[in-house]
């Protein structure tokens, strides 16, 4: 076969993917709010953590507890034990906030679907955040998305138990107007969560942007991770 006609065989296989992929993310962490003002977190002693913000002149408030689903309206019971703190590199932050155990709780914000509001996410895990690796070569975007070592692929359950199926959301800066566009989202492959695309002409940006959504393991909610590489040209 072709180079040719393998190119055109891969372009076909990645489109269907991404067909499938731009409806639903998957949810390691907790979508709590759509175009939230002044978000805020508060985590008690007992893990029960709370999430405020500002919609429509009202303050909202949502609550996480250590497990099952989340309360609308519920506020956490005890005193705030978190402190404010810094994950350097983790994308699209809006608060960090560490517990004296050590465990780690972000509230992210960032526009999960093309067109959509920009989604304020909660997250909660301990150590290392998720990462996402990318390269451009040969007009071939790769890489790789992880979290602790783990491979990011396969599905996360919601806090519903519905399981729904990781994608790597691939944004170019530029290349269809100003600012960031969504081009696809390509289903993630295991064990060490990679992706592939090759990169259409029309395609042509001088930057990428690559954002994958953190998988939910048990209490874990594992934060989005997001990376920006830019092409050979």
């Amino acid at each position: 076969m072709s180079p040719a006609a393998r190119w055109r065989i891969t372009l076909v296989s990645v489109l269907a993917l991404a067909a499938a992929a731009l409806p639903t993310v998957a949810s390691g962490s907790i979508t709590a709010a759509t175009n939230a003002q002044r978000p805020a977190l508060r985590v008690d002693a007992r893990g029960y953590a709370e999430v405020s913000w500002s919609s429509g002149g009202a303050r909202q408030t949502l609550l996480i507890p250590p497990s099952g689903r989340y309360l609308p309206g519920g506020t956490i019971s005890g005193a705030d034990v978190s402190k404010p703190t810094a994950v350097p590199g983790l994308p699209f932050a809006k608060v960090v906030r560490r517990t004296p155990d050590g465990r780690l709780w972000a509230l992210q914000a960032w526009r999960v679907q093309p067109g959509g509001p920009v989604e304020l996410r909660f997250a909660r895990w301990r150590g290392t955040p998720s990462t996402v690796e990318a390269d451009v070569t040969l007009r071939r975007l790769t890489g790789t998305a992880s979290f602790q070592g783990r491979g990011i692929y396969g599905t996360s359950p919601t806090t519903a138990g519905t399981p729904i199926r990781h994608y790597a959301f691939v944004d170019c800066f530029a290349c269809e107007g100003s600012g960031w566009n969504r081009l696809l989202g390509l289903r993630l492959a295991g064990p060490r969560g990679a992706f592939a695309l090759l990169l259409r002409p029309a395609w042509a940006a001088p930057r990428y942007r690559v954002t994958v959504a953190g998988p939910n393991r048990g209490w874990t909610y594992a934060p989005d991770a997001s990376v920006v590489v830019r092409s050979e040209a």
